[in-house]
């Protein structure tokens, strides 16, 4: 199984105020960090005009990263792609990838805050045509050079459509474990359904909530980061529908609710107790984990810790587990 860490997303929020140099300069440090303790991958994420400075352009951010590195891949977990000119990003993705090994992976999603496409001046109703329109530019362009191209989707139909076209999916830290078995099967039956494009299962990926520590006091401050990273989400816009195995998760209606959904997929404790949870989430049918660790609140130093003990205690018991044929 490989583990990633982020989501890097260069933010100076209310409670955790930094200079925009001071996040974009720890962000190299952390890369630099990840590859030296052995972690497979880096994830950024984008949003465009909200008041905290959410990183809006990924692709120059992983370029940064993948710079001052030699070995880490690093993803955009998601790049807002209809609200990119298709062409222009596909070559510019080409370009990072030639450049580093073919060391880059694109993480593509929809988008759905109004604002963002009202400030782009895109109409919110064209996203799907110019999110294919855009999969399709970065297939021919961008693909054969290198980059790994991802999907973000929350729902078994539109999961199974990527399976059906071979593309591998990324899926959201809030969904709980039996929403992350269902769309990671809904996908594996999409693909099988259309013959098996490509002859190689694409992968799944997933955001997990997962911290070490052996401390209660800890424990309970990592989950006051959860929720904390989680209110901004209200903030956001962001909503998640019923599915069969899930209730609905929304947190401009009900904020308390979601909250509390969010927070229960944490996973916080000793080593075993991380080894346990990373062997039932392959066993749900992913291939791969991006810790979500870098939350609001959270301070980097405790975080380093985190991953250096992790990197020692945890990833040499998980990295044979593998998604059964």
């Amino acid at each position: 199984m490989d583990i990633g860490v982020g989501l890097y997303c260069l933010q100076a929020t209310a409670s955790t105020p930094r200079h925009p140099a001071t996040a974009y300069r720890e962000l190299l440090d952390e890369a630099r960090l990840l590859e030296s303790l052995g972690f497979e991958s880096m994830w950024l994420s984008e949003h465009h005009f909200f008041y905290d400075g959410y990183c809006p352009a990924l692709l120059p951010a992983a370029q940064a990263a993948l710079s001052v590195t030699q070995t880490l891949r690093v993803g955009t977990g998601m790049l807002l792609l209809p609200l990119q000119e298709p062409q222009r990003l596909a070559r510019m993705a080409a370009d990072i990838a030639a450049g580093s090994d073919g060391r880059l992976d694109l993480g593509v999603g929809l988008g759905y805050r109004d604002v963002e496409f009202d400030g782009k001046g895109v109409a919110r109703k064209q996203r799907l045509g110019r999110q294919r329109a855009g999969l399709e530019a970065l297939e021919q362009t961008a693909v054969p050079a290198g980059t790994t191209l991802w999907v973000g989707s929350a729902t078994p139909k539109a999961v199974a459509r990527a399976g059906a076209a071979g593309r591998p999916i990324m899926l959201s830290g809030a969904n709980p474990l039996s929403l992350v078995t269902e769309l990671a099967q809904a996908h594996r039956e999409g693909w099988e359904q259309a013959g098996r494009p490509g002859g190689v299962k694409p992968k799944v990926v997933a955001l997990r909530n997962f911290w070490l520590t052996d401390d209660e006091a800890e424990r309970q401050a990592v989950l006051d980061w959860q929720r904390a990273s989680y209110v901004l989400y209200a903030g956001l816009g962001w909503s998640v529908a019923a599915q069969s195995s899930t209730e609905a998760m929304d947190f401009t209606t009900d904020l308390d609710a979601a909250l509390k959904q969010a927070v229960d997929t944490s996973v916080v404790g000793s080593a075993q107790t991380l080894i346990d949870a990373l062997t039932e989430v392959s066993e749900a049918g992913v291939d791969g984990v991006v810790l979500r660790c870098i939350i609001e609140g959270a301070p980097k130093e405790r975080v380093d810790h985190m991953l250096t003990r992790f990197a020692h205690e945890v990833l040499p018991a998980v990295r044979d587990l593998e998604v059964a044929a």
